[in-house]
């Protein structure tokens, strides 16, 4: 009787807007046609005004019965490679009195979520698929992932997915025409004022229906495994939730550029959660908090405390462990899941460890301008786009003129200071890239990893509080490049010998010597310097191999599907 009512209870609620729009649409109709019988001419005169409010209510309803294209996101996991998983499933499921999806799926998402394909506005089921976020199953133990498992399966039971997708639907078209009405046409503002105050309160009223149903989800979820496993499970969503963005963010894709991904992004995401351990702390005590009258999920924290007044002990024995141990090899699965949202070149890009990453991104980012830096002293001094040939260039006092772009001429009000002083801050990036790549090949300077901020450059003790000084030295107003090619000149290697290049678990650089990435050979930075030759990349690293541009933080991510 209850799931009755509830039925009943959407139907009527996501009812509500498309049937006054209709009502609204049949009337502004009638009213036209009326008119054409009384008087012809007064009808055209109406038409002006109500045949554009036809067409936006129109378009209204379309967007309410058009199917959304949202194709179903991540690797596939099929019972026969991951029968354990599929046993935790189908056993709480039974639990939550349901029948079991007919299809799992994991997604690079922090998240988890069900999803139901259904005819006749939901009346009637077809497909079940239950989506589980990789990063959940990286970081969460055993009992915490049945909760969240057991709180998304109860959302079957409820059948609050039968009829998440219209529901959708209806406030996407609600929303759609607010927005499309003209608020310069009188009758068109007069419809907008009709509709939001007439179907506002139903979505609100449908918003606080759907919490009601997060609320039943989460009773379901303490009393199948307990209410400690179900809030330390909550409490843990957020910290995952909040540093899995960073990380996608700003560490997975770091490398990118240069034709780069970590080999095991999931150990390097341990550690950056590792670095923010106030942050995550302060998380799990203080979990989101914020409402929205139109929130279909109720505040964290409300929901944690509701939870802990349940003061349920739980009827399912969980084994211990991380939820990793539900997974035959869980790595491969976890990594292909990250691939499958990521653009389609991020197969061809190359995987190396993260002290490699660090390395290869730091070097990227600290020669931003050297190959325009090099190039420009090569112009000048008629010699190879070598350090040297840019030294030689400073100690001839030609710094304005190697910040310079030629093809950019000077503004009308660039004096000879602001000329010198804006080429000073590209020489100086300029010379310290390469510079700090001919330190990173001779072993000289190392490259270690930092979480949060993923890798920093640590000098050789002797070097450490010198390079600074050296490298202001010659680009200062008089110049003095003594120091640096001192420093340089002691930190190269006899010609013939490759440097290593350091990283903080070793010095071998991965690839075979004298092959670039992509086939490329590697760039002398500097040439001849005293005799020393030592390679690197023409900008400070290997030779990027694959599509250069990086995916930024509005890549589109997978769509979260209605859920948790």
């Amino acid at each position: 009787m209850k799931l009755f009512s509830r039925t009943l209870s959407w139907l009527l609620l996501v009812s509500i807007v498309p049937v006054l729009m209709i009502v609204i649409m049949s009337a502004l109709i009638a009213l036209n046609v009326y008119a054409f019988i009384v008087s012809p001419v007064t009808a055209v005169k109406i038409a002006i005004g109500v045949v554009p409010t036809v067409l936006v209510l129109g378009r209204g309803l379309w967007v309410l019965a058009s199917k959304i294209d949202n194709p179903v996101h991540g690797v596939p996991v099929s019972e026969h490679e991951q029968p354990r998983l599929w046993a935790m499933v189908r056993g709480f499921a039974q639990v939550a009195d349901t029948r079991p999806p007919d299809a799992i799926y994991v997604i690079e998402d922090a998240n988890a979520a069900v999803m139901e394909d259904t005819r006749l506005l939901g009346l009637i089921s077809t497909k079940r698929h239950l989506f589980i976020g990789a990063p959940l199953l990286a970081e969460l133990n055993t009992a915490q992932f049945a909760a969240v498992l057991t709180h998304e399966l109860a959302h079957y039971s409820n059948r609050d997915t039968r009829f998440a997708g219209i529901a959708y639907r209806s406030r996407r078209a609600f929303a759609h025409t607010l927005a499309t009405l003209n608020g310069g046409d009188a009758l068109q503002r007069g419809l907008h004022f009709l509709l939001r105050h007439s179907g506002a309160p139903a979505l609100r009223v449908g918003a606080d229906l759907s919490r009601r149903q997060e609320r039943l989800a989460d009773e379901a979820s303490a009393i199948a495994v307990g209410s400690a496993a179900t809030i330390t499970a909550f409490q843990e969503l957020a910290p995952i939730a909040v540093s899995w963005n960073q990380f996608r963010s700003n560490h997975l894709v770091m490398g990118w550029s240069a034709g780069y991904l970590p080999a095991d992004p999931f150990g390097g995401y341990r550690k950056l959660r590792a670095s923010l351990h106030d942050e995550q702390a302060a998380l799990r005590a203080n979990p989101p908090n914020e409402s929205d009258p139109f929130d279909t999920h109720p505040p964290m924290r409300e929901r944690i405390a509701a939870i802990g007044a349940l003061g349920a002990p739980g009827t399912v024995r969980v084994p211990a462990g991380s939820a990793l141990g539900l997974l035959r090899d869980p790595m491969p699965l976890l990594d292909a899941a990250l691939l499958a949202e990521l653009p389609p070149e991020a197969r061809t890009k190359r995987r190396v460890d993260w002290p490699t990453l660090v390395r290869v991104c730091g070097l990227a980012s600290l020669t931003e301008h050297t190959g325009r830096v090099l190039a420009a002293a090569a112009r000048l001094r008629a010699g190879p786009p070598s350090l040297r040939t840019l030294l030689d260039a400073l100690d001839a006092g030609l710094l304005t003129e190697l910040g310079e772009d030629p093809a950019v001429p000077s503004g009308p009000g660039d004096g000879p200071r602001v000329r010198r002083e804006r080429s000073q801050l590209i020489v100086r990036g300029g010379l310290l890239g390469a510079v700090a790549t001919v330190l990173t090949d001779a072993g000289v300077a190392r490259w270690i990893e930092s979480w949060p901020s993923g890798g920093v450059l640590q000098l050789a003790e002797e070097h450490k509080n010198s390079l600074s000084g050296l490298i202001e030295s010659a680009v200062s107003e008089r110049p003095d490049t003594s120091g640096l090619r001192a420093l340089l000149n002691a930190a190269v290697q006899p010609q013939g010998r490759q440097g290593h290049r350091g990283t903080s678990t070793g010095d071998e650089d991965p690839r075979p010597d004298g092959h670039a990435q992509g086939g490329q050979a590697p760039q002398r930075v500097v040439e001849g310097l005293h005799g020393a030759g030592v390679y690197g990349g023409h900008h400070g690293v290997d030779p990027p191999g694959g599509p250069h541009g990086q995916p930024g933080r509005d890549h589109s991510w997978p769509a979260r599907p209605a859920g948790r």
